[in-house]
């Protein structure tokens, strides 16, 4: 299987099933029956997809790391990450700031009316709190800034044993308080280490995966199965599912390269962009749908293919239309 050193078609083909299973956990966001079977299933399956995301970006950073200057990085990562983060919250933030109060930001913080103008904006954009998926840009901001500190782990491998005590951290930490920014740098470090580990070990990996992926598969299968049912210490069995899925997905696009969808790639391309644009498309369309044509639909299952699938549509049309008008300014624009 012919490949580049630095370009590697099963991780790339894995960003696109990523950005699939974010979009795909936030489209349940606000919906009213979470007991039905329906929910269940589709929530424990797409549930917490940051993993995946936070996994690959560990393994690039690694993949990627052998001319790293920590300057040019961060440049790097100031103009594709924070500079379309600004410009993607200032719509929600005019919103969040000059149209009245959320609840849920009064449940976070209860004087947050009383703030001034300044510092309610500075406190969103330094918690993400002002729309759903992007608390994930200050904490993979966190990432950035150690760079230097997971380098030297990953220059002396045998500091990888660190592993085991972070994974621990994250099942005692689990995903919560989404808004607290520390506290999700803690959980997902070690599925960023994770995903170095990989990629320092990518050779090993496949080799030991191609002799033992039929136990690995089982049992991957069975936690996601598993994981479906509503179990003591639910958060750590997601986090288990997650990180095995991680393996699942690199191992079986890696052998299955050749049959991957070609439309797999094209999500990989403007991931970024989904990610960053996806959520005001999933309140524009639910808004559409129940205010403007007063369409309910009770089955979860339908209402949520419906969604996911329109939203993917008209997100990815938006990107198409972006990256037309200002070329490949528009990654600096909206991250792709």
């Amino acid at each position: 299987m012919a490949e580049s050193k630095t370009y590697l078609n099963y991780i790339h083909n894995f960003r696109g099933i990523a950005i699939i299973f974010v979009v795909g956990g936030h489209i349940l966001y606000g919906w009213h029956d979470k007991s039905s079977i329906g929910y269940q299933i589709i929530n424990s399956v797409f549930q917490n997809g940051t993993v995946l995301f936070i996994f690959i970006a560990g393994y690039l950073f690694q993949h990627l790391s052998k001319r790293f200057e920590y300057r040019s990085y961060l440049e790097k990562k100031v103009t594709n990450v924070l500079l379309p983060y600004l410009i993607v919250s200032l719509p929600i933030l005019l919103l969040r700031v000059y149209s009245g109060t959320p609840e849920y930001l009064l449940e976070i913080e209860p004087d947050y009316a009383n703030w001034s103008v300044a510092r309610r904006c500075f406190w969103l954009l330094m918690t993400g709190a002002h729309l759903l998926p992007l608390w994930f840009v200050p904490m993979i901001t966190l990432f950035y800034l150690c760079a230097p500190l997971l380098l030297a782990i990953d220059r002396r491998p045998r500091y990888y044993w660190i592993l085991i005590l972070l994974v621990i951290v994250s099942l005692l930490v689990p995903r919560k308080e989404l808004e607290n920014i520390p506290r999700m740098f803690i959980h997902f470090l070690s599925v960023y280490v994770f995903g170095m580990f990989c990629s320092h070990y990518k050779n090993e990996l496949l080799e030991f995966s191609k002799r033992w992926w039929r136990p690995l598969t089982a049992l991957t299968v069975v936690v996601v199965v598993v994981s479906l049912f509503n179990i003591p210490l639910y958060d750590q069995m997601m986090y288990v599912q997650k990180m095995l899925l991680c393996w699942f997905f690199i191992y079986w696009l890696w052998r299955w390269d050749a049959y991957v969808p070609k439309v797999t790639a094209f999500l990989a391309e403007i991931s970024f962009g989904i990610f960053f644009l996806h959520f005001y498309f999933v309140i524009g369309l639910r808004y559409v749908q129940e205010q403007v044509l007063h369409i309910h639909i009770p089955q979860i299952v339908l209402y949520w293919s419906i969604q996911f699938v329109g939203v993917m549509v008209t997100t990815s049309v938006f990107i198409w239309i972006m990256q037309k008008i200002f070329g490949k300014r528009s990654r600096m624009l909206i991250g792709c």
